[in-house]
């Protein structure tokens, strides 16, 4: 027997997501049981059904209710039948495109047949986009899949999935890319007006953030607000019923909101007189003094308020405006008098005043009253940690800062300062060093380009012992900085802390001696890595950086390497052109070579076993195997020690022959002539 308005399918609905503990998701695919629930009803009690649960799904979208929102808009699809999925299809944008790139498209299909919905002809006016560069639509060249027309509750339904998407994702371009194949799948073939409306006005605002396409998002924008205003007559307009039908299930702002948005568009281009004219027109207020204030007219702006201030004296709101104007703080506290002390933005305007003051203990006082009628205030916070940082009340910083980053997660500045504060509290009180780390650890996430972020979060790594995440920051230091600092990017003491830990066996104190092997070579991988990858390749003039490189090959046994940075040390200090007559940088390169005349008797005849490929001409001539060789690291190491030697003091003659540097070359190059 059919299933009809008194058989619930939803019961079986929630019966069998209770048994299987499932998540409510959204591919169709992956309804299973919500969709079979729905096979004995008729097409009439579907549609109802769907609607009513789309129409909670966009309430509880409104509340802010996501996993409430996931579960209906699953069901009303469900109870729908549509089959929809997001996939790739290779595609062009731009009209001189000569490859293809995959596109994100929406492959939609309704349970009804095609057809069964009549196309809609009284629409709104799509705007074309009229670029020289970007095509109108993207230009599918794979296989793409079949449009076919959809029935007006799931092209709601989509357009809820596409609002869903923005309110489950930051604000960002990957989001907007999510997006846009949903609205590109609902505006094919108009079939309601109101549905129509909606998403051209999504597509309107995902365009605004784009300066090719933002031309075309005003324009449409305007042409939706002027078919509501300034409607055509009868005949060429859709009537309410048409545009009432499926109001509940979607979200189109009022008349006015529309073009209040509108307003706020034009202010985002520049077009400050055309908003000016809109803002007035819908009295608000606050947004005429701001465009008066953005064309230079702060005096009209100024009269404007005291006219609204001689008809409405006790309204705090336009006190503190008139003291955003005349930027005097006894408007703002006249403000928070006329409002019995209730009206926290006055308080936050007069703490702000104070801090740009260095008012600080008054900007304290300020914030906290304001931020106890109001708690949800971020930058509030946010100036109130700056402020306790400044009075060095680190524990009002640190609770401060940590309601920004609970408000806000992505703030990278408040992590670093709430690192900062729990670093001046004492540790003995409850880890604050440990949660210093979390912090630095979640402002790198959040700015990972900043090289101060990880150098503070390279230092704290070192003092509580945590060298893995020391390395990885030093790492991202050397790539951020090496380009332009050089060698300073790199903090020698920070480097020989690591590298000592590891050599002294500060790393596998306490360890089994399984578990210390493998920690031992798992932080030497590291190092290297660090070391040759990152540091090598990007800074090859800096002798102490060399030096202590050579200390870690040297550990490692691998003495060609750590010669060869005794080498490389070395040559950095005699090659700059000042060290021929400057006494203290020849002074230097005289220490370096004799460490290197030192560093080749030590290491020259050392034995040394390397791995060398070799053809297997048996099996096959393409084949090679790792061989292991023995051979001394440097076989002619006097000769490259004298050679070093004359070569220094060839440099140095002229300017220092006689000097005391000049005659311990003289003395070093006649013991490896005697030797």
């Amino acid at each position: 027997m059919p299933a009809g308005f008194d058989d619930d399918p939803l019961a079986m609905v929630h019966e069998r997501a209770e048994e299987e503990k499932k998540q409510p998701v959204m591919q169709s695919e992956q309804l299973g049981a919500d969709a079979e629930a729905w096979d004995g009803a008729d097409d009439g009690v579907r549609e109802v059904w769907a609607r009513y649960l789309l129409e909670v799904a966009v309430t509880f979208a409104q509340h802010k209710m996501a996993v409430e929102t996931r579960e209906h808009l699953a069901q009303a699809q469900a109870a729908s039948g549509l089959q929809w999925r997001m996939t790739g299809v290779k595609g062009r944008r731009t009209k001189f495109q000569t490859f293809d790139i995959t596109q994100l498209v929406v492959d939609a299909a309704s349970r009804r047949r095609p057809g069964q919905d009549s196309e809609a002809e009284l629409v709104p006016e799509s705007m074309a986009l009229n670029d020289d560069t970007l095509l109108e639509n993207i230009a599918l060249t794979g296989e793409a899949p079949e449009a076919a027309p959809l029935t007006v509750v799931d092209r709601c339904i989509l357009l809820a999935l596409c609002q869903n998407v923005e309110n489950e994702n930051p604000a960002h371009g990957l989001t907007s890319e999510q997006m846009r194949p949903f609205v590109t799948r609902v505006l094919d073939r108009a079939s309601n007006w109101t549905v129509y409306t909606t998403g051209l006005l999504q597509r309107s605002r995902l365009e605004a953030a784009k300066t090719r396409t933002a031309e075309r998002s005003v324009l449409q924008l305007q042409a939706l607000v002027d078919q509501i205003a300034r409607p055509q007559p009868g005949e060429l307009e859709a009537g309410a019923a048409e545009r009432l039908a499926y109001l509940p299930a979607l979200v189109l702002p009022s008349q006015w909101d529309l073009e209040a948005e509108l307003a706020r568009r034009f202010v985002s281009l520049g077009v400050i007189r055309s908003a000016l004219d809109i803002f007035e027109r819908l009295q608000q207020w606050d947004d005429v003094i701001a465009a008066f204030v953005l064309l230079g007219q702060e005096d009209v702006a100024e009269r404007i308020v005291r006219q609204k201030l001689d008809e409405s004296p006790d309204r705090p709101k336009l006190w503190c405006v008139l003291g955003d104007l005349k930027n005097d703080p006894e408007h703002w506290r006249h403000a928070w008098a006329v409002s019995g002390e209730r009206y926290a933005r006055a308080m936050r305007s007069l703490g702000a005043h104070h801090y740009a003051q260095k008012e600080y203990a008054l900007s304290i006082s300020c914030y906290r009253q304001a931020l106890a009628l109001n708690p949800l205030f971020e930058k509030s916070w946010y100036i109130l940690g700056c402020a306790s940082l400044q009075t060095q009340d680190w524990k009002q910083a640190v609770t401060a800062f940590q309601r920004v980053v609970s408000l806000d997660h992505e703030r990278g500045d408040a992590w670093n300062n709430l690192a900062s504060a729990c670093l001046q509290m004492d540790d003995e009180q409850g880890g604050y060093r440990e949660r210093a780390w979390y912090a630095l650890r979640e402002a790198t996430r959040c700015m990972f380009d900043s090289w101060k972020v990880w150098e503070n979060f390279m230092r704290v790594s070192v003092g509580l012992k945590q060298y893995a995440s020391a390395i990885h920051a030093m790492g991202r230091i050397v790539t951020l900085r090496a380009e332009i600092d050089g060698p300073r990017c790199v903090d020698l003491e920070v480097l020989r802390s690591i590298i000592s830990a590891l050599t002294r066996g500060g790393l596998v104190e306490g360890l089994a001696p399984g578990d210390a092997q493998r920690r031992e070579q798992q932080y030497t991988r590291y190092i290297e890595h660090l070391l040759v990858d990152q540091i090598e390749s990007r800074i090859t003039r800096s002798a102490p950086l060399w030096r202590v490189m050579a200390g870690f090959w040297f550990w490692r046994k691998d003495y060609a390497h750590c010669l060869d940075c005794h080498v490389k040390a070395h040559r950095s200090l005699v090659q700059v052109a000042e060290m021929a007559y400057e006494k203290e940088l020849f002074g230097e390169a005289v220490d370096s070579a004799i460490e290197l005349v030192s560093a080749y008797e030590n290491l020259g005849d050392r034995v040394q076993t390397v791995r060398q490929t070799l053809e297997e001409e048996k099996e096959d001539a393409e084949q090679r195997k790792a061989a292991a060789v023995e051979q001394p690291v440097c076989a002619d190491w006097r000769h490259q020690a004298k050679m070093a030697l004359r070569s220094l003091m060839g440099k140095g003659k002229e300017s220092f022959e006689g000097t005391e540097d000049y005659n311990r070359l003289v003395d070093a190059l006649a013991e490896l002539r005697q030797a």
